[in-house]
């Protein structure tokens, strides 16, 4: 005998509009999309998310909750940034390019004019989050003597996200184009090492 365990209502929703968000966009998708998705009442998403707004929210911080463990995992794992980096590109490009989904932060982003205020809040302050993480592991690689890069960490920090989020989407159109490829490269720029 087969034993399931039922995910919780909440977690499904917030996994299913995950999904959508990555696939279709914020606009594009409805309560009745997740839904049917779900396997709910329309109306039984109200329960738990009054207004899309309020999804957005809790789907925000959801995401960001586990951006937040997988970047603890990563800084367990990789003590040495460069590799850390590496490691970073790899699971980006498991989570989007091999899937075909868009990065949720960047999908985020590119609606960002038309989100409600308090999703805008939420997404500003998870990007905010991103840089400030990406500003901590490139002051640790110059402090350690791994990385070498010109003018302030939090500078740099922006141009490495700028490369980490834009790649996700060129490999979209480009699909000739490997996005670790695209990671390697930027680790090399900044420990001043040759492209192999």
């Amino acid at each position: 005998m087969t034993t399931t365990v039922a995910i919780p209502t909440r977690e499904a929703l917030l996994d299913a509009a995950s999904v959508q968000l990555q696939s279709v966009g914020w606009i594009s998708f409805s309560f009745r999309d997740l839904a049917e998705q779900v396997g709910i009442r329309t109306a039984s998403i109200h329960y738990h998310f009054p207004t899309k707004a309020d999804l957005g929210v809790a789907l925000v911080t959801w995401m960001r909750r586990q951006r937040d463990e997988k970047e603890q995992l990563l800084v367990a794992m990789y003590p040495a940034v460069p590799e850390r980096f590496l490691a970073l590109g790899q699971l980006i490009q498991e989570r989007t390019c091999i899937q075909d989904r868009s990065c949720p932060i960047y999908a985020l982003q590119a609606e960002y004019q038309v989100l409600p205020a308090p999703v805008q809040q939420a997404v500003k302050a998870w990007i905010d989050d991103c840089i400030t993480g990406l500003t901590r592991w490139l002051d640790e690689g110059r402090t350690a003597g791994s990385l070498r890069f010109p003018g302030e960490p939090r500078t740099q920090a922006l141009l490495v996200w700028s490369v980490l989020q834009q790649g996700t989407q060129l490999h979209r159109t480009h699909t000739d184009i490997s996005y670790q490829t695209l990671v390697h490269q930027l680790v090399c720029n900044l420990t001043f090492q040759d492209t192999p």
